[in-house]
């Protein structure tokens, strides 16, 4: 269990500096990992509201390599929304690292962020809160909720244990954190941007099901193409559904004529919201090729919070924007759909926020210390105390 030897004049009530407007927001940087891309859609939404630095913290490059990855859906879309934040990239070397925080934490920032992702190096983010605290800025550490039960453990709450709040994805984390800070530490909080649990058992099968456009064969063969080059051994644990209106005979046919037809089903008729729900609900991924922007299953398939590989010609495309469960694969390429499916399969474990999540968490990340949140903190260190 985590104690504070600090007095209680730092868990009073924080009183934020009206004069103050500048939000800093620190965590991953690079587009290729999910941590990254929630960085960056958080980082727009504050920027919506008031200005924002960025400050990319990668203090490890082994994501660059190893398993190959599809382009991000929601980093597509990055260069129109961005807006021109500023973005500073912290040194690898811990001494470095804190002068650069010290200096970045310039006499107009409100507020410093720490976005942490449990099982990642989160021993920055104590450098981080210290140099916020020393600027005289309200701390916050926004932490990912996992799918690996206790992910908010110890480590996680020693990195944390000095903000003025924290907040995480689901209650239990916030249970834990509670638990491990005992009478004292940090207020902790709840958000729906944070929770990335997915809703529902995973089956042990890969069932991914495919969106395709009406009587569009080229894009049928590329699917087909792209799902037949799952390996043979691997197969009896794969299935594929199609969910493609036609009025060719050749449709048919085509799947059929697979290689792995038989791990492939096609679903013609119109299906109800109910229908539609359940089928993605159901998914371990999910495929929809060249949606609009009123597409019903691409909107069905952001409500299910599932991964999904978004098959275009066009980038960016119509949809997409601030959902960081998205994907790209080129529609007339079927290496590019084979990795965009077998990335959204490694993702299968996660439930994606929606996009308007974003907004939300900006407005309660610029609020900084509410009231609320702060007596509660200070509460709970009175009793610790006597």
């Amino acid at each position: 269990m985590h104690r504070r030897s600090e007095g209680l004049s730092e868990v009073s009530p924080n009183a934020v500096d009206k004069d103050r407007s500048e939000v800093v927001v620190a965590g991953p940087g690079s587009s290729l990992t999910i941590p990254g891309i929630i960085v960056a859609e958080i980082v727009q939404a504050i920027g919506r509201l008031t200005s924002v630095t960025r400050i990319e913290v990668d203090t490890d490059t082994a994501f660059a390599s190893g398993l190959h990855r599809a382009p991000s859906l929601a980093a597509a879309h990055d260069p129109i929304l961005t807006g021109g934040a500023p973005r500073l990239t912290a040194p690898k070397t811990s001494r470095l690292r804190m002068q650069a925080f010290r200096e970045w934490m310039g006499p107009d920032v409100q507020t410093v962020v720490a976005y942490a992702w449990p099982g990642i190096e989160n021993d920055w983010i104590k450098q981080f809160i210290q140099a916020g605290k020393a600027a005289g800025a309200c701390t916050i550490v926004a932490a990912a909720s996992l799918p690996n039960a206790g992910s908010a453990g110890a480590e996680l709450a020693e990195a944390v244990e000095r903000a003025d709040l924290v907040l995480v994805g689901d209650q239990s984390d916030a249970n834990a954190l509670n638990s491990e800070f005992g009478g004292s530490g940090p207020a902790v909080e709840t958000h729906r941007a944070l929770a990335l649990r997915r809703r529902g058992a995973r089956s042990e099968l890969h069932q991914i099901t495919a969106f395709l456009p009406k009587d569009n064969e080229e894009t049928l063969s590329t699917v087909l193409a792209a799902f037949d080059a799952v390996p043979e051994a691997w197969i009896d644990r794969y299935h594929l559904t199609i969910v493609m209106r036609y009025g060719s005979s050749s449709i048919p046919g085509k799947i059929a004529n697979s290689y792995h037809a038989q791990h492939v089903d096609l679903i013609s008729d119109d299906m109800s919201e109910l229908d539609l729900e359940r089928l993605c609900a159901n998914s371990s991924a999910l495929s929809v090729a060249e949606p609009a922007f009123d597409s019903r299953a691409f909107s069905a398939a952001v409500d299910s919070g599932s991964a999904i590989a978004v098959l275009t010609s066009a980038l960016p495309p119509e949809v997409g924007r601030g959902y960081v469960g998205g994907l790209l694969g080129d529609v007339k390429r079927p290496a590019s759909v084979h990795v965009a499916l077998a990335h959204a399969l490694r993702l299968a474990n996660l439930g994606f926020p929606p996009p308007d999540a974003w907004d939300d968490l900006a407005k309660r990340l610029k609020g900084g210390t509410s009231g609320k949140s702060a007596d509660a903190r200070f509460r709970r260190a009175v009793t610790h105390t006597r």
